[in-house]
């Protein structure tokens, strides 16, 4: 079977257009574009309500990955992994490093995600959570959200 032509390549396609026209939406949000006429250029290809999820998924993503970058270079520790049109989450993968290392390795992050407008919490209780809560040995991954609009971005299933 041709690979070009499976419904997986397919998949990954659709994935990737989606991924790119919510990096484009963004890109007209920064610069000034109204909200509303961005959602308006996308529903011959979805509908209102997935366009805005959308949008505002791919805003949150993007900014969180603006202000975790430093925590995400080279050899950091931080991931933030994108849900389509749900909550981008984060996690932290440490090996061999004592916690105290690990303290020193997050310090800061919780600012930088406050001043981008960005909190984190646990997908499932939805109770606030923060960067001591990635120091553990215990994988865990916390749910990012907008502080001025804690439920505009739809969470992640648990």
């Amino acid at each position: 079977m041709d690979e070009r032509h499976s419904t997986s390549a397919a998949a990954r396609a659709l994935r990737d257009a989606k991924d790119a026209l919510g990096a484009a939406m963004v890109q007209d949000y920064k610069a000034g574009k109204d909200e509303e006429e961005i959602v308006r250029q996308v529903t011959f290809v979805l509908s209102e309500t997935e366009g805005r999820a959308l949008l505002h998924s791919s805003r949150l993503t993007h900014d969180a990955v603006s202000a975790l970058t430093p925590w995400m270079e080279s050899d950091g520790p931080i991931f933030v992994f994108p849900h389509g049109t749900r909550a981008a989450t984060i996690s932290a993968q440490w090996e061999d490093e004592n916690e105290e290392t690990r303290r020193r390795s997050l310090n800061g992050l919780d600012e930088a995600l406050r001043v981008a407008g960005i909190g984190c919490r646990d997908p499932q209780t939805k109770r606030p959570m923060a960067e001591e809560d990635l120091v553990s040995d215990e994988p865990s991954v916390l749910e990012l959200f907008f502080l001025d609009a804690p439920d505009l971005v739809e969470s992640v299933p648990v």
